[in-house]
């Protein structure tokens, strides 16, 4: 959309970003940023144990602890890893390099044929191989592993000194640490420490012992990625109080907003979400609520299969070249009961201008007709949600299609729940 005609202007936009902060904690797609809230009214219980993990561990590699530890705490480790000095006993032919051993080196030559060239000595050397030090590793390899299942695929084009913009996308900056972890593994003296398969508490006991005050850092650090992997709800409840993903694109962000309106309002009709999804996540539903007997589906970005079989546009589509993917609406809305099943497409303007609104209105009108074939077996309505310009009229249940502003689509949305036969 022109700049110039933004039917937004900054307090509008802060406004929209407000309202939808309570749920953005679920919106993990990639053309996103850092942005901070008030509150997060958290619904987790819902959310499948796969993309609790996910939601979880980006979270963790967002936080200011992880920060911390790749561009302070960690370089000063390195520089500086905490050692032990270690009495070895080294056996070698015509070398000696330590404080010869008589009595180990007689019984060695003794049992070798009575070879002279043997001897046995001690040598004092340093050792690495300590629990802080596997508690490091094991942080590094494992931010390393999480940071690489987001990253950009450009991150090791980066350089040493990268930084991600402050405003930036999140996987910018995830892409950052991937490459960083990347190049701290491979310094020699990390090959003289040992990898663990799982962190324990014992770990963190350790580097609390230390004299360096970046280890006692690493243990907190270290305990946050223990209640990651083994609690991740908690931490998740902990974290995103303040701290959630914003899109970067106004559009994507007001199409989220009405996500949440249409979410906000099924419940106000009595509807009860059994299941929470990560927008962006694995599955292709957001959300499931249940009502009576009743079960709705919302989707974003996603298309029931019901969609994908019926489309009418799509097959001639591909014989002629042109795509093998649907056009997808921007939201919709599937509810079952028993033999009845109910579709609303969603499509979202924010614009003002009657021209767009009117674009809008005939992709609307095209969706219904790709799609017809559905009505069949289910009945099929279509929603077009600008963000001012539209005449405010009442929605008439059965009406084929509705059209609203942001200020009127409540009623609109409530006014077909109400009235869908459960």
């Amino acid at each position: 959309m022109n700049i110039t005609s933004d039917c937004w202007d900054g307090r509008v936009h802060q406004d929209i970003s407000n309202y939808a902060s309570t749920q953005l904690w679920r919106y993990v797609r990639k053309n996103a940023k850092e942005n901070e809230a008030e509150e997060t009214l958290l619904n987790l219980t819902n959310i499948s144990g796969r993309e609790l993990h996910m939601l979880a561990n980006i979270r963790y590699l967002l936080s200011d602890e992880v920060r911390e530890l790749i561009w302070n705490i960690a370089p000063k480790i390195i520089s500086r890893l905490s050692k032990a000095s270690v009495n070895e006993t080294i056996t070698e032919r015509n070398q000696v390099k330590g404080r010869i051993n008589w009595q180990k080196t007689l019984g060695t030559r003794a049992v070798s044929g009575n070879d002279k060239s043997l001897f046995v000595y001690s040598q004092r050397s340093q050792m690495f191989d300590l629990p802080e030090n596997r508690l490091f590793l094991h942080l590094i390899e494992q931010i390393n592993k999480m940071a690489k299942l987001f990253a950009d695929d450009e991150y090791l084009s980066l350089t040493w000194y990268a930084e991600a913009e402050k405003n930036g996308k999140w996987t910018n900056k995830i892409s950052v640490i991937a490459y960083r972890t990347e190049k701290m593994l491979k310094i020699p003296v990390i090959s003289k420490i040992s990898s663990v398969k799982e962190l324990n508490h014992k770990f963190t006991v350790s580097a609390r012992r230390c004299r360096a005050k970046e280890y006692k850092r690493l243990a907190e650090i270290g305990e946050d990625y223990i209640l990651v992997k083994q609690n991740p709800l908690d931490y998740l409840d902990r974290e995103l109080n303040g701290n959630i993903l914003e899109p970067l694109n106004k559009d994507t962000l007001y199409e989220t907003a009405v996500l949440f309106k249409t979410m906000e309002t099924a419940s106000l009709c009595g509807w009860q979400e059994v299941k929470t999804s990560l927008i962006g996540g694995a599955s292709n539903s957001v959300c499931i609520y249940q009502k009576n007997l009743a079960e709705m589906k919302i989707y974003m970005q996603h298309m029931p299969d019901m969609f994908k079989e019926s489309s009418l546009y799509g097959p001639l589509m591909v014989d002629y070249g042109l795509s093998n993917k649907l056009r997808r609406p921007d939201i919709i809305l599937e509810i079952s009961k028993d033999e009845q099943t109910w579709f609303l497409i969603i499509e979202v303007k924010r614009s003002k201008q009657r021209a767009y609104l009117a674009d809008g209105t005939y992709k609307l009108f095209g969706y219904l007709k790709d799609f017809e074939k559905i009505t069949e077996n289910a009945c099929l309505t279509g929603f077009l949600v600008g963000w001012s310009g539209v005449n405010a009229i009442e929605y008439m249940p059965g009406n084929e299609v509705g059209l609203f502003n942001w200020t009127d689509y409540l009623n609109g949305i409530k006014t077909y729940l109400d009235n869908i036969s459960l």
